[in-house]
């Protein structure tokens, strides 16, 4: 690959002009920040930078172990939709990218907490506390939960500003979260021991640290929503309110989310109507 342009431009320049078309099309920001951070790694990393990369060096890149599918597949989007416009709009020759070997999308498994290491989690004294509280009785993410503020929980509504992809939504407000916070000041929820408002990378890296201490050694935050998704299911929730609920826009997210217990497929086939059921013989009575 060529660069079009005076190659003593650095390449943070082109990283930038990206960057700004993300944004110019209202991409949400940590789409842009994810963005960032990937595309100023991976020139970084590789021989001769983003300008002169070959189709093999992106592949031995993505081949690396250690990525779970999903970040391997997020990675490899980030470097396809980067190569396409800077091909698009002439700043680069030739796309690399394009016959990258193509990730698998992993099949998402319900994976929720039990009903018991829920109940442990919610032993947790503060910002834990709360940050379990979101993830499982209003399904938040990591990020949501560190965006979340008190201003935007009513007794009946919990504000999501920039749910994924940067759309706003809202989700109902349940009566532990609302006894929780309804006395806390204005402000972020979340805050670290210096008192400062944290990232939701700031969650997902300290709660693996802080559901070993509690002996849950197999606890996420994220399964904490799916455990939302599945107790709503449970409760006799349809899959369309769980969707809702989930802020999902295809119901085959949400459907990677509940997890139909056993007891559930029992008792669907038992209500299977009976049709031409034998007649029952003398021994039968």
């Amino acid at each position: 690959m060529n660069a079009r342009r005076d190659q003593t431009a650095p390449m943070s320049h082109l990283i930038k002009e990206h960057l700004d078309h993300l944004r110019a099309g209202a991409a949400s920001p940590r789409t842009i920040q994810s963005r960032g951070e990937l595309l100023r790694r991976l020139h970084a990393e590789l021989s001769f930078g983003l300008a002169y990369a070959t189709t093999e060096e992106l592949d031995r890149w993505l081949a690396r172990d250690g990525w779970a599918r999903w970040t391997r597949k997020t990675y490899a989007m980030h470097i396809r939709s980067f190569y396409r416009w800077a091909t698009t709009t002439a700043l680069l020759d030739g796309d690399p990218s394009i016959n990258m070997a193509r990730q698998r999308s992993p099949r998402l498994v319900p994976n929720p907490v039990t009903n018991a290491e829920l109940a442990k989690a919610l032993t947790s004294a503060e910002p834990w506390y709360t940050i379990c509280l979101l993830a499982a009785y209003a399904g938040l993410r990591a990020s949501e939960i560190a965006d979340c503020r008190r201003e935007h929980i009513t007794v009946r509504t919990l504000l999501v500003p920039n749910g994924k992809g940067g759309d706003p939504a809202t989700v109902p407000t349940h009566p532990l979260i609302w006894v929780a916070v309804r006395q806390r000041p204005e402000g972020p929820l979340i805050l670290d021991t210096h008192g400062d408002p944290v990232t939701g990378r700031w969650i997902s890296r300290n709660a693996r640290r802080h559901f070993i201490r509690l002996g849950l050694l197999k606890v996420r935050p994220h399964r904490l929503r799916h455990w939302h998704a599945t107790a709503l299911l449970e409760s006799g929730a349809d899959v369309r309110t769980v969707q809702e609920c989930m802020r999902h826009v295809s119901p085959s997210s949400t459907a990677g989310y509940m997890q139909v217990t056993e007891t559930r497929r029992a008792a669907a086939v038992a209500r299977l109507p009976r049709l031409n059921e034998p007649a029952k013989t003398p021994a039968d009575l």
